[in-house]
This record gives structure tokens, sequence and C-alpha cells, in this order.
């Protein structure tokens, strides 16, 4: 889906009547539960509802700067929205995925004798009507919750006195989301999360391995071992994971002996690797030298026709 797309769905959803939903995702005995938060007040309903439409016209609908890039492919921006594109999903992303309005209604609102806060891993908030809407995911941090028990202050409104307020479990929620779904599509909003909360990081790592095995193949290194040994560093290993189906350098079958010649006479690569006895392979001895591997595999040196000078560019689009 591209950027132009993903506005126009999301403002077909915010133009036409719609309403909002918010649900309490548990975890209980390490599974995730859905609970109905019961907020259908005139104040509260209405003031959620502003929070995250807000949030959609602030970071898609009106932001013109907004990119969609495929999750499995692309770097890290600050401006881009993550098209989830994995045939795979981690099960803390299951609850999310399967989410449907129709079965959702029926769910069990959450109750404070029976269901407890302490509990409480994230949101799911719907927005639209019963034929189209959009999901939201939010993750809920144990910061944001404040347990009866604490000495909780506040002062009357025109009054300059703080006085203990009563003693009730309080959470605190603002108009962000980390997660969003049109239909069966899910994007991505906050990269980071998803890879430390929702179990992504087992599919970096696996995506990482079949890297480190096309490249063992590939028989240009003098010791894979020593890029096997970056697996357990999840900088290296986010990058490596990106590495076998987004780099020109498979699709397009470039040679080993190709790739070698081309660290030897690009400017930019000059004294950063060194080579086997035979000089057909390619040493990693130090840090520096792995991340510039793989740029080189990701074929991250580009040339400026115009300027002629070379460039690290991780992101690429092609223009033929």
């Amino acid at each position: 889906m591209t950027s132009d797309e993903l506005k126009k769905a999301v403002s077909t959803v915010l133009e036409q009547p719609h309403h909002t939903q918010l649900y309490l995702v548990l975890k209980i005995n390490n599974e995730l539960v859905l609970r109905l938060a019961d907020v259908e007040d005139e104040k509260t309903a209405p003031e959620i509802q502003r929070l995250f439409e807000e949030l959609l016209t602030a970071a898609i609908v009106d932001n013109d700067d907004m990119i969609v890039r495929n999750l499995s492919i692309a770097d890290e921006s600050s401006n881009a929205i993550y098209q989830y594109d994995y045939n795979s999903y981690p099960e803390e992303l299951g609850l999310f995925k399967s989410f449907r309005l129709k079965t959702a209604i029926k769910t069990k609102k959450f109750n404070f004798h029976t269901d407890d806060l302490g509990s409480l891993f994230g949101y799911i908030i719907y927005l639209g009507s019963m034929e189209k809407g959009i999901v939201l995911f939010k993750k809920h941090y144990p910061i944001s919750l404040i347990k009866r028990g604490s000495l909780l202050l506040g002062a009357k409104k025109k009054a300059e006195r703080f006085e203990k307020l009563p003693g009730v479990d309080i959470i605190r929620m603002n108009g962000d989301a980390q997660l969003l779904r049109l239909g069966d599509t899910i994007f991505v909003l906050d990269l980071k999360m998803l890879e430390r909360n929702m179990g992504f990081s087992t599919l970096i790592q696996q995506a990482a391995v079949e890297t480190v095995s096309a490249i063992e193949d590939l028989d240009i290194l003098d010791d894979i071992e020593v890029l096997r040994d970056t697996l357990e560093v999840p900088s290296f290993a986010r990058k490596l994971s990106k590495v076998k189906k987004a780099s020109p350098i498979f699709k397009l079958g470039i040679s080993k002996e190709a790739i070698v010649e081309f660290t030897k006479n690009t400017p930019e690569l000059a004294g950063k690797f060194k080579y086997s006895e035979d000089g057909t392979q390619i040493r990693l001895g130090t840090k520096k030298s792995k991340i510039a591997f793989l740029k080189l595999m990701n074929d991250a040196f580009l040339h400026s026709e115009l300027t002629k000078q070379w460039y690290d560019a991780s992101a690429k689009d092609n223009i033929t």
C-alpha cells in the first residue's frame, strides 16, 4: 500500500459516521485475553475517540512526510510507517491480528472484582462502523498504572490545598498507538515497541540466520563464524535480517569475484577489509569491518553519475 492509499483509507473511516470502542488486553498465565472496557458515558467515550482521531490525523492524514515501507526490508526511519509483510506472526500479535468487531462486542467486560489491572498488557482501540474501521494497538507500560495504596495528591479547581484522592487504581492514557490494522493489513507505527514487546525478535533472528546461510553459500568470507557470532547482537541481527530478502546482490546473482573486486576498487571501502592470502575472500576482524560488510551486502554504496561521488545510502527506491 502506498502512503496516498493509506491516507485515503484512514480518511474514509474518519469522515464517515463512526464510534470508538476500547478493549483491554490482559496477560494471564502467559496468555493474552480480551476484555471490553465499559467507557460508554457522555464524557469518557468522546474523549477517548478524540485522542485517537487526533493521532490518526497527525500521524497519517495530515503528515505530508509520511512514507510506507515494507517491514522486512526497510531500515528504521523517523517518517516511515511499516507495512507488515512477513508470512508468520509472533504469538503476541495473534490477538490483534484476529480481532473482529462483530465477535469482540460480545467480549466480557472488564470487572474490577474478577480482573486485575496489574495484568494489563495493552489496549485495542476500534474506530469505525460495524462494516469498516481502524484497529489500533497501544502498549501498556507499568508506569502508566497507579495502584491503590499509593499516596495520590490532587487539588480541587480554584483551591490551593492538596488533598488525598480516593484509593482506586488509575490508568493514565495518552493518544499514542504502535500498531494499526486496516482489513487484514497491519502497519507498524513504532518499530522499537514491536521488537521489544511483541515477540518480533524471534522473526528477526530467523531471517538473520537465513542471511548468514546465504552468505556462507556465497563463500565470500574466509571465516563465516565471525559473522555468525554477530547474531547475538540485536543491532547486527536486525541489519542481517534484511539482507537476503532486500539486497540486489542476491536477487541479481552477483558473483563472489565481482563483490571482492568491488571492495578493492571502491574509494569508500578502501582499507575497510583485509583479505585471505590468495585475495579471494574477505576477512572480518573488527566491528567497523563487520558494519561495512553488512552495508556492502545490502548494496548501500552508491555512485552518483552526476557528481561522480560515492554515497552510503541505506534506503534505496528503484526509479527504473
